[in-house]
This record gives C-alpha cells, structure tokens and sequence, in this order.
C-alpha cells in the first residue's frame, strides 16, 4: 500500500476525527477506525466519484448531450406526436358528418401543423442556442 503525506482543512480533519469518533463509538477497533483508514475511503470514494463524472463528461452524443438526454429528447418528441395526432383524430371523429365535405382536415396540412407544434414544445425543453 502507498504512503503518501496529505494536508488538509482544519475543518475537513474535524470531519474525517468526527467519523472516526462515531464509528469507535458504534463498537468499532481502534484498528477498523482510525485517521488513515477513514482517510483512505474518503480518498477512493472521491476518486471513484471523479473518474464516474468524467465518464459520463465522455458519454456525450449529438449537440453535446448525453445519450439518456439524446433518449429523453427522443421520448418527448415521439410523445408529443402521438398527441397531436390523438388530439386530430379525436377533432375528427367529433365531426363525423363533415370530414368528406370539409377540407380543414387535410392530411398534409395536418402533418405541417403536428410538426410545427412538436418543434415548438421541443425547443421549450431543448433550446438551440
């Protein structure tokens, strides 16, 4: 195991004796709780953390988003989709009688607005910069 000399806060060695103070007293040895040990696990859980954010830095897909904000973006897209075109079909089916004679309901324009509307709650959630 390495040796190395670390100087730290007044206020991180209060912590780290507090710690050690808190597990004697949970039955602890004075071999399991002591400065170095506690240290050492603070040590490899911050360097664990460090590496884990780092990772995820690397993660990054299109427009520098991550692949679960990439998926999420995704999700919201084809969701507010699937209601416009639940919000339409229901406007129809309302007006059974008038669809034949009535061109508000044409199919291309209907894909136009679903679009549009869909970029819009789109770039409410993700603005392009």
């Amino acid at each position: 195991m390495a040796r190395q000399n670390v100087y730290m806060s007044q206020k991180v060695y209060d912590a780290i004796r507090m710690i050690v103070d808190e597990r004697r007293a949970d039955g602890a040895s004075h071999a399991d709780a002591n400065m170095s040990s506690v240290c050492s696990e603070m040590l490899d859980i911050g360097v664990r953390v460090t590496m884990n954010l780092n990772k995820k830095a690397g993660e990054t897909g299109d427009d520098g988003m991550t692949w679960e904000d990439l998926y999420k973006k995704q999700m919201l897209e084809d969701s507010a989709k699937t209601r416009q075109c639940i919000q339409m079909i229901f406007q129809m089916l309302f007006n059974i009688n008038e669809i034949k004679e009535d061109s508000r309901y044409d199919f291309r324009e209907g894909i136009t607005e679903m679009k549009r509307e869909t970029e819009m709650l789109i770039n409410s959630f993700f603005p392009e910069d």
